[in-house]
């Protein structure tokens, strides 16, 4: 999504399904809010109040640059009892995964 969102291609995350029951600017908007609440630097993040206010308001201006997308997501997928840990890192095309 970041990579999309720097090309200008964020709808692009958007199931087809939604096509067309949207406003693009709504889903666009909403895609800026996650993007705001996934920095890397937690103290970055806006508080909960922050994004309700801007749910809420749409003429409240968003800031117009994001920071870079984090350099590795670290993710942890517990499922049916197995326990598996996977790295993700790079950006763009670039990204590599490794399970372990």
């Amino acid at each position: 999504v970041w990579r999309l969102w720097g090309e200008d291609k964020a709808l692009q995350v958007v199931d087809q399904i939604l096509d067309g029951t949207c406003d693009n600017d709504d889903i666009l908007r909403c895609i800026h809010f996650g993007l705001l609440c996934v920095q890397e630097d937690a103290s970055s993040r806006p508080k909960m109040s922050k994004i309700v206010a801007m749910l809420e308001n749409n003429s409240l201006v968003l800031p117009s640059t994001l920071p870079p997308a984090p350099s590795t997501w670290k993710i942890r997928n517990l499922s049916l009892g197995a326990q598996t840990s996977s790295t993700i890192s790079g950006t763009g095309s670039e990204l590599v995964s490794s399970n372990y």
